[in-house]
């Protein structure tokens, strides 16, 4: 692919996700095509359909699933390797928000013979073996770990970086088997008057025209 049709093809790819974001998975296409600021011919010469738009964004979202993984796979132990996959899946929600939008559907158009899940249980496995994963957990547990954690992607800062590492510690410091050291959770909590704010702010958001929330 040339130059310049690539650059089109990842500014569209940028303007869907965008799009999807704004407008659901179900926007019309032109509007990506807008967004890209290229004509709706230079759209369809790139992706046929809309299942070919989820598909651009998934193998950008997939590329990102096999870094992790290759890096995990690396770490020195398999307790290693797991905290380093929980934070960095964890970490793709705030850096792709467009992936819990077109996740579900980009399940339907695409097949990853089970990539993630084998990972995930080859991670489990080695921990299991050298003593540092509580027994009874399971994959699952793993999933939807990381699923809380990038559903913590839309408080507002600074109540999101004082937030999410504290909560990632606690709730891997769960999958620790009995007797292993718990080192201290990382920064200061969430102070209460933020809190407040925080709260106050959502109130405000979810309020309908008579100042009483919705």
């Amino acid at each position: 692919m040339r130059a310049d049709a690539e650059a089109n093809r990842e500014r569209l790819l940028d303007a869907a996700a965008h799009v999807f974001m704004k407008h659901g998975i179900d926007a019309p296409l032109n509007l990506i095509a807008k967004r890209a600021k290229v004509g709706k011919g230079t759209l369809y010469r790139h992706f046929e359909d809309r299942d070919a738009v989820i598909l651009g964004l998934s193998d950008r979202m997939l590329a990102r699933y096999a870094q992790i993984a290759i890096e995990a796979d690396a770490a020195p132990t398999g307790w290693d390797g797991l905290v380093h996959s929980i934070t960095e899946i964890s970490a793709m929600y705030f850096d792709l928000p467009w992936v819990v939008v077109a996740r579900a559907r980009a399940r339907r158009v695409i097949d990853t013979a089970g990539a993630a899940e084998s990972q995930f249980r080859r991670l489990l496995e080695r921990a299991w073996d050298e003593g540092s994963l509580r027994k009874d957990a399971a994959y699952t547990d793993l999933v939807f770990i990381t699923s809380a954690l990038g559903g913590l992607a839309d408080l507002p800062e600074p109540v999101r970086s004082t937030v999410v590492p504290r909560m990632r510690d606690l709730l891997i410091d769960g999958l620790r088997a009995e007797g292993s050291p718990r080192p201290p959770l990382r920064g200061e909590p969430l102070e209460y008057e933020r809190f407040r704010e925080y709260l106050a702010a959502r109130a405000g958001t979810d309020a309908g025209p008579s100042g009483q929330r919705a």
